[in-house]
């Protein structure tokens, strides 16, 4: 049973990665740039600090800088 269970979270979680890529088909450059930089310094923002509100943190100004490159 739990092996039934496992496999269906994996299927859900593969189908999951794979709509939310094909949703981001139609970014513009900019969007596309703050879309890394969010993932980036929300990723950096909860290794220096552990935290959620250092992840939010980290993903609003890594947004914010990846929206301004050009």
């Amino acid at each position: 049973m739990k092996n039934i269970a496992a496999t269906t979270l994996k299927l859900a979680a593969i189908a999951a990665l794979i709509s939310s890529l094909a949703a981001c088909s139609g970014l513009s450059r900019q969007q596309t740039h703050a879309a890394i930089g969010a993932g980036a310094g929300g990723a950096l923002g909860y290794v220096l600090t552990g935290g959620p509100v250092g992840t939010i943190a980290g993903a609003a100004a890594g947004g914010l800088i990846g929206a301004g490159t050009r």
